[in-house]
């Protein structure tokens, strides 16, 4: 289906609040925007549920988020589902190293009255060009 500006806008405006919450490190925050059966695939390909993924996000042993950066958004609208691609550049503390990458995801929404929920989604690490011989 068309993409909708209005939908693309308020997938936005989530994917902004998500990567607010996890730089702020606030698991209630993070929470209220993934729906209840939240599931998600990792860029290392671990499988996590809402709570997991909250508490990798902002946990005292998760990651600690200096920045995410969202770019080449775009959803697909099909009426109370949107689906959501994007390239992310990542800056985040893991294992006590500093981690900048770029990503590829892809995300699921769910409307809940007038707003979205995160549903789920997949990350891998963006391809890269070829290094010349």
């Amino acid at each position: 289906m068309a993409e909708s500006t209005s939908t693309k806008d308020e997938v936005r405006a989530v994917l902004e609040r998500k990567a607010a919450a996890l730089k702020q490190r606030s698991a209630p925050k993070l929470q209220e925007l993934l729906e209840a059966n939240f599931v998600y695939v990792t860029a290392s390909g671990r499988r996590l549920r809402r709570d997991d993924y909250v508490e990798n996000g902002t946990g005292p042993h998760g990651l600690r988020f200096q920045s995410q950066e969202i770019e080449g958004l775009e959803v697909a609208d099909f009426g109370d589902i949107a689906i959501a691609t994007m390239i992310l550049h990542d800056r985040f503390e893991a294992q006590g190293h500093a981690v900048a990458e770029t990503y590829r995801s892809f995300c699921v929404f769910l409307r809940h009255g007038s707003t979205w929920l995160w549903a789920g989604g997949q990350t891998c690490v963006a391809g890269r060009p070829a290094n010349p011989s």
